[in-house]
């Protein structure tokens, strides 16, 4: 089961990279202008790029806690990425509900895949004690920090690649 974190979050991405680039204008053009700033450098191929790198590092994840199922710190970067899946499935709820008014790229998958999965699984982990109470509660900065700074920092490193 721990094999649908990666695949969920590649078809979500699928969408994304599917669905941007025609929302790219409307994006940019609905931001606050501060925003508009920092994103109207933003290129269909850096998304494309950071998407790719997303989803691999989620697959080497997967594959690590295959390899090593006792692996404490495996599985809470696994759950980790899928606390970030969530986040992400509200977060694209509330831009294309305030945002957009509407449609927003990732929006079908990130509310009829990801959401739902999302909190059976942590609800799972929860529930059979996978991880220790801390560890559980470390999921939320962790998740708040990878959805946020840390992508934001890998959409300026695929701006070199």
């Amino acid at each position: 089961m721990l094999w649908l974190v990666p695949a969920l979050l590649a078809v979500h991405n699928a969408e994304e990279a599917l669905f941007f680039p025609r929302y790219l204008p409307f994006v940019l053009a609905r931001l606050p202008p501060g925003w508009q700033a920092v994103a109207a450098p933003l290129t269909t191929g850096q998304v494309w790029s950071a998407l790719a790198v997303v989803t691999g590092v989620a697959f080497a994840v997967a594959w690590w806690v295959h390899l090593r199922p006792d692996s404490r710190t495996a599985l809470w970067l696994l759950l980790l990425i899928q606390s970030a899946v969530l986040l992400n499935a509200l977060w694209h709820l509330a831009v294309a509900v305030v945002l957009f008014g509407g449609y927003a790229p990732g929006l079908v998958t990130a509310l009829v895949l990801n959401l739902p999965f999302s909190l059976y699984l942590l609800r799972r982990a929860v529930r059979e004690q996978w991880l220790s109470r801390p560890a559980r509660w470390a999921l939320v900065p962790g998740a708040i920090l990878l959805h946020g700074p840390l992508l934001a920092a890998l959409l300026l490193v695929t701006e070199r690649l």
